[in-house]
């Protein structure tokens, strides 16, 4: 394979199709007033899960406390989120969806689904996509932790 190994071609297809994914969300990115680093803030808070800490979202982003004190106040300052002290712990703040921010995360996403590199996938090739990902990447988790 021209001197590259596999897992090399294929990491560099996935940094194709997120480049092509940016792309294909940038208009609703600059409609919606967001940075990349703020939808993946945004795409983390599932309206459907409890409001998490500002420390478990720092988690989930891979990211430093800070930074995400720093994605709170811009997504609050675009009416996004809230910040409320956590339930049994007054000292936590945990973020919380406003319904600007419900609306705005859903069209995030609904543009995610129709607009990008999986989109064009069949189901079924979706299917086997998201199985060979999951084991990809419950095995590194395993690794990491194992």
């Amino acid at each position: 394979m021209d001197g590259e190994s596999l897992t090399y071609q294929l990491l560099r297809l996935v940094h194709a199709m997120d480049g092509e994914t940016n792309s294909g969300i940038r208009d609703v990115l600059a409609e919606l007033g967001l940075t990349h680093a703020l939808a993946d803030a945004l795409w983390q808070l599932d309206p459907a899960a409890p409001a998490p800490s500002m420390r478990q979202m720092a988690a989930r982003l891979h990211c430093d406390p800070s930074t995400v004190t720093f994605l709170a106040d811009r997504l609050e300052q675009l009416s996004y989120v809230r910040r409320a002290p956590a339930p049994g712990d007054r000292r936590t703040k945990a973020l919380h969806l406003t319904d600007e921010g419900r609306t705005a995360r859903r069209r995030l996403v609904e543009t995610a689904a129709t607009r990008t590199p999986i989109a064009r996938l069949t189901p079924a090739e979706q299917r086997r996509l998201h199985g060979l990902l999951t084991k990809a990447m419950t095995s590194d988790a395993q690794e990491q932790t194992g």
